[in-house]
């Protein structure tokens, strides 16, 4: 079975509440990451990683 990304975006997984969300969701720049769902977790690597 092969999974598609349907965005060409990486699913991303918050640090602090656990929750995944496309990395769309997650910035309104392109270069500036923070959790759309809890707002404290910020930066992929740091607050924020990849699935």
């Amino acid at each position: 079975m092969q999974i598609t990304k349907q965005s060409g975006r990486d699913m991303l997984v918050c640090r602090k509440c656990a929750a995944e969300f496309p990395e769309g969701r997650a910035t309104k720049d392109g270069w500036h990451y923070e959790c759309p769902e809890c707002g404290e977790a910020e930066g992929i690597g740091e607050g924020l990683r990849r699935l």
